[in-house]
């Protein structure tokens, strides 16, 4: 008989996770407290690369290394199953007026990873050619699809309870919906909404809220992934430019200010002037699962045997997510074995 899993949270690390354990063999469900790919997943700029590795703990980028060649691959998959094309583009990206250059240098010896010396706007920038970006909200659409084809079963609007178990075998799980989830093994992905399930998780990943704005499509174009004093502005290939983030330890706060979209503004219209004379036209909020060192907890749960937790991947959720997939699906074969 097939160990069944449950996947507690349809964001990018539950689907892939679910994905990679359907082609283990495992009978999977994803449960989801709202809808498929709605929450940070979702709200992510999409960069496949983790901005500034040379200022991380090396396990970070080693967590993010080979994400383009596998969203490249799986972008032709996804648009050949379902038909959505999830935009995946290597665009390249220019870090303007690099304040580290030598350390980047080394960095970038060290991990064999080519990057140029460029200019934009008259200003010193590096540019990294083989980073690439994908668009998030059309990759959770296919995704969406792309499951239900392979036979996973996915429950919506359904939130599980915090556990008050004192056995360290779990074989149901209660929700506020009435009707328990029962599997074999759980893994929790749900990102910064962890502790709200299993307390014990509470100072390790916390929410923090990133706030972005997308300005209307125009004449203007950029070329590549635009990085400027810990802020990115980026174009997709219907021609809208997004520019964000904020980084703002509030919980789990979701209101939108109007200072905040003049700051996104003003530090958009930094890079980009000509950014001054077109709308925004959109202003959202995400919520990342934030964990010291940025680096996420990836292991069996500490309390019970048949629980593993794959969360707290910060920015980096969607470059994360295929490695993240690949060891969490080595555990779970393991414990099957």
């Amino acid at each position: 008989m097939r160990k069944k899993i449950a996947i507690i949270g349809g964001g990018i690390i539950g689907c892939l996770s679910a994905i990679k354990l359907r082609e283990s063999g495992f009978s999977v469900v994803i449960v989801e407290k709202n809808k498929i790919g709605e929450e940070s997943s979702w709200a992510g700029a999409g960069i496949l690369f983790p901005l500034m590795p040379w200022a991380y703990s090396s396990e970070v980028y080693n967590l993010c290394q080979n994400s383009s060649e596998f969203y490249e691959e799986f972008s032709k998959k996804l648009i050949r199953v379902t038909g959505v094309n999830p935009e995946f583009s290597k665009t390249g990206m220019k870090l303007i007026k690099p304040r580290t250059l030598e350390e980047i240098q080394q960095w970038s010896r060290k991990n064999s990873y080519e990057i140029k010396n460029s200019t934009f706007n008259k200003s010193p920038a590096i540019l990294f050619p083989s980073v690439a970006q994908i668009r998030p909200p059309r990759l959770m659409k296919a995704i969406k699809l792309y499951i239900n084809k392979l036979g996973i079963n996915v429950v919506e609007n359904t939130e599980l309870c915090k556990l008050n178990n004192d056995e360290k075998i779990l074989n149901k799980w209660g929700t506020k919906q009435g009707d328990p989830i029962e599997a074999d093994y759980f893994i929790v992905t749900s990102g910064a909404w962890v502790s709200m399930i299993r307390p014990e998780y509470k100072n390790i990943i916390y929410p923090i809220r990133g706030q972005m704005i997308q300005y209307k499509a125009s004449s203007l174009k950029i070329n590549h992934i635009l990085y400027f004093d810990g802020f990115y502005v980026l174009q997709r290939k219907d021609g809208v430019i997004i520019a964000g983030s904020t980084v703002e330890e509030v919980g789990f706060d979701k209101e939108i200010k109007a200072e905040s979209l003049n700051y996104l503004k003003k530090k958009a219209e930094q890079v980009i002037p000509a950014l001054k004379n077109i709308v925004v036209e959109n202003h959202w909020v995400g919520f990342r699962p934030g964990t010291k060192d940025n680096i996420p907890v990836i292991c069996k749960d500490k309390k019970y045997e048949n629980i593993y937790i794959n969360a707290g991947h910060f920015r980096y959720g969607i470059t994360m997510a295929p490695k993240s997939a690949e060891i969490i699906n080595s555990l779970l074969v393991e414990s099957k074995l």
